[in-house]
């Protein structure tokens, strides 16, 4: 289906429906931000209906939007992926749309907005992120028996080969540089869109309240600098070498710069990262917390943000350290990088296992002045309008209305 342009005045609706595999809000990363997304969507007054062959709304109320479960049946996850694009080809084929926006390489859609960047690309840093030979030859030689990702990447494929395929519209000029990459997608179906999040509740007066009561409890002298990373898959997202950077930190650390801790966040398998953290005697400095429901709190408490990925198309996490006024060090591996400008609004390095580079990244941020001196900069610039989710919606939907972006 190829793309056009709706051609709208400002007195019609877009009617656009919104494609997922799966809808969950407790999944947070993709799923949350294709919620927050429907909803500014919405809230422009585009008429969104959320299609997905699994929804699960369970403690959303007053949606702003429809949502569809589609009829996709199978076993096994390469069979459930065949009936979701059957599935979603007879809907569309009943249902009038101005728009067809999937989240998943779908033929039946107009614009294919993949939120974790190209599904090759991520397979292959997915694969560099086993730091231990053994384990990356085996996982290297396993990868064909993934019969669910082998189906989507034929799925992705064709929806790029394909002339009247739909646009991409990517969450960052990296996740652009993989489709022409991976696939030799033209830059004519390339529309660069990056990512963006919700930056009310980050910086409402709860997450700010909250923030300085987490403060108090964690730096009560006021001496020390507190980090931030956040992630389901610490592997992926480079936390060994984040310790590992601590380390080297802690040793070269010198006065006036604050001492240091860092928070880790998140639900994932941990052990063997608080087990390295105690091995090089960081227990003191590295804390793990576990899963949370209260991020914005803990940005708002943070001087930094710390992920030293090995892939992301465009951290969330990133942008709503950028949307509170907080500096973050990442990897040229992530999208998000795109924002901070040449150390303007903190430190991007070229590798993650680049362990001396992250750590002069951390020193840095334990100078108070230069972490206040990026905190101004990032507010001064209003940055939290730039990464804003509404800024995002608005720029898709000029992509809607015209076919190209002017944002």
């Amino acid at each position: 289906m190829g793309f056009s342009p709706c051609c709208l005045t400002e007195n019609i609706i877009v009617k656009t429906a919104l494609v997922l595999e799966k809808f969950s809000i407790s999944r947070g990363g993709a799923e949350r931000s294709t919620y927050e997304l429907a909803c500014a969507l919405a809230d422009l007054g585009v008429d969104v209906t959320l299609l997905a062959g699994k929804i699960n709304t369970e403690g959303l109320n007053n949606l702003p939007f429809r949502t569809q479960q589609l009829n996709v049946k199978g076993i096994t996850r390469a069979r459930q992926w065949r009936s979701l694009e059957r599935a979603l080809t007879a809907h569309v084929s009943r249902n009038k749309y101005d728009v067809v926006h999937s989240i998943s390489p779908l033929l039946a859609a107009d614009i294919y907005q993949p939120r974790g960047g190209s599904i090759l690309h991520s397979g292959n840093r997915h694969l560099r992120s086993y730091n231990k030979p053994a384990w990356a030859a085996i996982k290297r030689a396993t990868a064909w028996m993934n019969m669910g990702r082998r189906v989507r990447i034929n799925s992705e494929r064709t929806v790029c080969q394909r002339r009247d395929g739909p646009i991409l519209a990517a969450l960052s000029e990296y996740v652009a540089r993989q489709f022409r990459t991976d696939y030799g997608l033209p830059d004519e179906r390339i529309r660069v869109i990056r990512n963006g999040v919700n930056t009310h509740r980050l910086r409402s007066e709860q997450a700010v309240s909250e923030g300085t009561k987490f403060r108090s409890l964690y730096d009560r002298k006021g001496d020390l600098a507190l980090f931030l990373f956040a992630a389901e898959n610490p592997r992926l997202k480079g936390l060994e070498w984040l310790i590992r950077s601590a380390q080297q930190a802690a040793k070269q650390r010198t006065a006036p710069l604050r001492d240091f801790r860092i928070m880790v966040i998140g639900s994932g398998k941990f052990k063997s990262y608080w087990s390295l953290a105690r091995q090089l005697r960081l227990d003191q400095r590295i804390l793990f917390m576990g899963s949370t429901n209260h991020i914005p709190g803990l940005l708002q408490m943070c001087d930094a943000v710390v992920l030293p990925t090995y892939n992301d198309a465009c951290s969330r996490l990133v942008l709503e350290a950028l949307a509170v006024g907080k500096p973050a060090v990442t990897t040229t591996c992530n999208g998000a990088s795109e924002f901070l400008k040449e150390n303007k609004y903190g430190f991007v390095i070229d590798h993650c296992d680049d362990v001396p580079a992250l750590a002069e990244a951390l020193l840095h941020l334990c100078d108070r002045n230069q972490q206040q001196q990026m905190c101004r900069a990032i507010e001064a610039d209003r940055l939290y309008e730039k990464v804003s989710m509404k800024r995002h919606a608005l720029e898709l939907l000029t992509l809607y209305e015209t076919g190209r972006v002017g944002f």
